[in-house]
């Protein structure tokens, strides 16, 4: 496995990935200085990646609890931190893809995971002050890590490789939460949560100085051709963006697909623990979609990287919106929601494998990580906006999200044909 070398076989995505190495050759932000998946600067973001994911697992799986069990508060509190932690990471990823351009990934993503300290905090404090300043600064850090950590991969993998390079990169972040949650249940009844804090904290410190040591260094443009510092400026950084119909497309693809995922990944444990009576059946559940997703992601890499990214991309959206139509005519079965379900989880998650890819051929090489974060802001505020129409829908007829969401998805389905017939006329013309 090479640097960068695509399929000989391969007819579409050799023209596909030669545009995007075209693009990603004259970056304004210096990337690594070699790419692939056996490049240092990938499989050290990778490890990063699983480390960062096994030190926030207790922050991630144990804040309910903590708040209820520690501080004494109903479980609306735990929706009200995480809602203001996913709003900022939204808002300050756009302030990340403009801290790319002027400081350089390395910088970004460091700064990002600095940030990511402080969720050893949140379980030494009680305080509803301390901690809603707390959240804030660690949804504001979450921004930048993620807009640099998606601008880095698609440096780092390289355009022949970015399919599979994005599965085993999002993956990497997965198996770390899994595995550091299970090591936590392993400690939880002997440990305080303050004793987790703390080890939280010492385990993000020694990730931040891995980074610091191992990542390939990157540069930004903090200066402008005449020599002035650039200014953060981010309305007329985006706004070019903002023009382009190709970004319009991509954003309808995120903003539709996503809002439904946050609607569903809200209401289905909630209806197969309804259905079944059972938590145990609920996190089974969870457990099985979780592992097909991943062997989704995987294959949904390999498949891009070989053919290309139009017949996954829109076999994954297509796939949703026919999940969607079968979840709304079985929201009290079991064995169905349980397919369905996991078909929807892995065709969902597929589609997120690819955004990486669609934003290494839709930007210019200096708008790439202004686009990631964009990107990110339309996730995060599809999220939020999922989960509250799911929560209020699924009160009213637990059939109705699916019916909607099956409508938003076949929107996304359209902008991703869009994009992708776009894309090629692009590449034909150019």
């Amino acid at each position: 496995m090479t640097s960068a070398s695509g399929d000989d076989t391969s007819t579409e995505p050799a023209s596909a990935t030669e545009e995007a190495g075209t693009r990603a050759g004259d970056c304004q932000t210096s990337g690594p200085t070699s790419s692939g998946l056996w490049s240092r600067a990938f499989v050290v973001l990778c490890v990063l990646s699983f480390l960062a994911g096994v030190a926030a697992a207790p922050y991630q799986s144990l804040l309910p609890v903590y708040v209820e069990a520690d501080l004494q508060r109903l479980p609306l509190f735990t929706a009200y931190l995480r809602a203001i932690a996913l709003v900022l990471g939204g808002v300050f990823a756009v302030i990340g893809g403009r801290m790319c351009d002027l400081l350089g990934l390395k910088a970004t993503l460091l700064i990002g995971l600095a940030g990511s300290v402080l969720t050893g905090l949140v379980f030494h404090n009680t305080q509803v002050l301390t901690l809603t300043a707390l959240v804030l600064v660690i949804g504001a850090a979450q921004g930048p890590l993620s807009t640099a950590g998606q601008s880095y991969l698609i440096a780092a993998a390289g355009p022949a490789r970015l399919g599979l390079g994005g599965a085993l990169y999002f993956l990497s972040g997965t198996l770390g939460n899994s595995i550091g949650s299970f090591m936590t249940g392993l400690v939880k009844d002997d440990w305080a949560f303050s004793e987790l804090g703390s080890v939280m904290m010492v385990t993000v410190g020694i990730v931040v100085v891995l980074g610091i040591l191992l990542l390939p260094a990157t540069q930004g443009q903090p200066r402008a051709a005449d020599g002035k510092r650039q200014r953060m400026a981010l309305w007329s950084s985006y706004r070019p963006l903002l023009r382009q119909r190709n970004v319009h497309l991509l954003i309808g693809l995120r903003l539709s697909i996503t809002t439904f995922w946050g609607m569903a990944s809200l209401i289905l444990p909630l209806l197969i623990f309804r259905a079944s009576g059972s938590a145990a059946t609920t996190a089974f559940y969870a457990s099985v979609s979780l592992a097909f997703a991943a062997g989704g992601q995987l294959l949904t890499g390999l498949v891009r990287d070989r053919f290309g990214r139009k017949a996954p991309l829109l076999v994954s959206a297509i796939g949703i919106v026919v999940s969607a139509l079968f979840l709304s005519v079985s929201t009290d079965s079991v064995p169905l929601l349980f397919v369905f379900g996991t078909a929807l989880t892995t065709t969902a998650w597929a589609v997120s494998t690819l955004v990486p890819v669609l934003i290494a051929e839709v930007a210019t090489a200096a708008e790439k990580n202004r686009l990631v974060g964009l990107g990110h802001f339309v996730w995060s505020a599809a999220m939020v906006t999922g989960s509250l129409l799911g929560g209020w829908l699924v009160q009213i007829d637990p059939a109705i999200p699916f019916t909607l969401g099956a409508g938003s998805a076949a929107i996304g389905t359209m902008c991703a044909w869009q994009l992708c017939r776009r894309l090629k006329q692009t590449m034909a013309t150019g």
